[in-house]
């Protein structure tokens, strides 16, 4: 019964999720206003907070205080459940497979959150005024999530996201080692996740100053994100670690050489530092 439970829990937990992340691209496109709602006439309904749309009117100050407030909640709830030694504590007081299950809760309920109270703050601060210009701008919008997406799924996306573990304790399978990988765009730079959700905050035809605020927000926490996540993985993989670091850039491909996974053996954990 209890594995059932938790299988479930973390069921449930994945479709709240992903339900959350198509949100996340709705909101941050204001794709109810566009010419997709053409296409979804209920998208309009499904999405009515946007990064420039619906939300209580408030003044400039407040509505920058709230939504930096909003942020700042996001961005400790990651990165205080993702250190190592929260991990320990909470795997303590829960059943080990259920551990990320919880985190990805969490981390889309303070999405949630967020939706519901963002303040607007639609005064526009450029706007591509060409159809290829505005076309760009939705390419680098979308490339950037689909990377996002990309990213997960080269590393282990359901263990990203709690399936993997749930399913193991399901099956009775005991927990198995990740080895340090290096996939495709991972011999580029070394985090295409977050410069997936840069590439998709700053993309677009447009940006209003709530808009810029939510990037500009959500770019300090990654890069500070990056800091502590990279911390521990130097922890963790040590030497391993810091060779790739060394090699391979953070968010800006370069012409870094190529990293070599063979030439070390260091077993354990996976090359992405959100798990």
């Amino acid at each position: 019964m209890k594995r059932t439970a938790i299988l479930l829990f973390g069921l449930l937990t994945y479709g709240v999720f992903f339900a959350t992340f198509l949100y996340l691209v709705a909101f941050t496109g204001n794709l109810q206003a566009t010419g997709l709602a053409d296409l979804i006439p209920v998208l309009p309904a499904l999405v009515p907070h946007s990064v420039d749309i619906g939300g209580a009117p408030t003044a400039l100050l407040p509505a920058v205080l709230i939504n930096l407030g909003l942020v700042a909640v996001f961005g400790l709830q990651h990165s205080v459940m993702a250190r190592l030694g929260f991990k320990t504590w909470l795997k303590r007081h829960l059943p080990a497979s259920a551990e990320r299950s919880v985190y990805v809760l969490l981390a889309s309920m303070v999405l949630m959150l967020l939706f519901w109270q963002w303040r607007p703050l639609p005064e526009l601060l450029w706007s591509a005024s060409s159809t290829a210009a505005q076309a760009f701008g939705w390419i680098v919008f979308a490339g950037g999530f689909g990377l996002v997406l990309l990213s997960t799924f080269l590393i282990d996306h359901f263990d990203l996201f709690g399936l993997r573990q749930v399913w193991q304790q399901f099956t009775g399978r005991l927990p198995t080692p990740h080895k340090f990988v290096t996939p495709l765009i991972y011999r580029l730079v070394r985090h295409p996740l977050y410069l997936g959700f840069l590439l998709a905050l700053w993309g677009g035809p447009t940006m209003s100053i709530g808009h810029a605020l939510f990037a500009g927000a959500l770019t300090v926490y990654i890069l500070i994100a990056i800091q502590l996540e990279e911390r521990d993985l130097v922890r963790e993989l040590g030497e391993r670690y810091v060779s790739y670091r060394k090699q391979v850039p953070m968010l800006v491909p370069g012409l870094a050489r190529p990293f070599d996974e063979a030439r070390d053996t260091a077993p354990t954990a996976a090359a992405d530092p959100s798990r």
